[in-house]
């Protein structure tokens, strides 16, 4: 008998493991050294340095997603399904929102090609 049963049996509380937050992003970046790479990155570049860091970063998040899905199969413990769905719906968002962004960049450029 698991511990979690054990618990279940004789009425105690269970306790509640926090999340790893290493399972929910790809590099371990506190919240502050990121909002500083944030600023950092509009800060300077062109617009094209800009847009090829946004893609890694979308296509980091769609690999960490699938890496994270691959573990859950072959190791299930070692995950939280938690971690897994809300890894899944961040690269699936980011995925859409820049999707968006691209195919309204391209029908902005249509729009300024017909105006001449």
């Amino acid at each position: 008998m698991n511990v979690l049963s054990a618990n279940m049996v004789s009425g105690d509380k269970i306790p509640l493991n926090l999340t790893n937050s290493k399972h929910l992003s790809p590099n371990s970046q506190s919240l502050k050294e990121k909002a500083a790479a944030a600023i950092n990155t509009t800060g300077a570049g062109t617009f094209e340095d800009i847009m090829l860091q946004s893609l890694d970063k979308v296509s980091g998040d769609q690999q960490f997603a699938s890496s994270l899905a691959e573990r859950a199969i072959t190791d299930p413990d070692s995950v939280d399904i938690h971690d897994l769905t809300i890894s899944q719906a961040k690269a699936s968002m980011s995925l859409n929102i820049t999707r968006n962004i691209l195919s309204r960049l391209v029908q902005g450029w249509k729009d300024i090609i017909n105006v001449r």
